[in-house]
């Protein structure tokens, strides 16, 4: 997928997320949400944001990884993506399986947690994504992202 193509598909997300979300049965008692919040040390908002980063990403599962550890009235500043937890689980669900991408860090502090992904398209220059979620006690509550693409002339041989 081109870059310009991949840009193409994420402007028109707010009209995918409009499409029934995937089904929310697979959802077990073991599967206990951590919404709403309850208060928790930041040892252990630590632990509950690498749960989420490992299920969203690793496990490609984001109506999972939303259901279980972000508010259903998800704070989101991103201006092309609609508020609430379930708008954002449908769109990243029909974009987390599909596109080739590496989480290459992640960090937690002070109730602010933050996924550095790289996005390696075949034959494209990639794309940066960082994104930024701050916690409240035991649940996300609000994200922000930063894309950022190599242009093809890029004069710095490792951004």
């Amino acid at each position: 997928m081109k870059v310009t193509a991949l840009l193409t598909t994420l402007s028109l997300l707010p009209f995918l997320s409009a499409s029934p979300a995937p089904s929310r049965a697979h959802i077990s008692s073991r599967n206990v949400s951590y919404c709403p919040s309850r208060p928790a040390s930041e040892a252990y908002q630590r632990y509950i944001f690498t749960q989420f980063v490992n299920t969203l990403y690793g496990q490609e599962n984001a109506t999972l990884a939303f259901d279980k550890f972000v508010a259903v009235n998800l704070t989101e500043h991103d201006p092309f993506d609609a508020q609430g937890r379930d708008a954002n689980a449908a769109k990243l669900s029909h974009i987390i399986p599909y596109v080739p991408f590496v989480v290459l860090r992640q960090s937690f502090d002070n109730n602010i947690g933050f996924i550095h992904v790289r996005v390696n398209e075949v034959g494209e220059e990639p794309i940066a994504l960082a994104d930024i979620y701050r916690m409240d006690g035991t649940c996300i509550v609000e994200h922000w992202d930063v894309t950022q693409a190599r242009p093809a002339n890029a004069t710095n041989p490792i951004a």
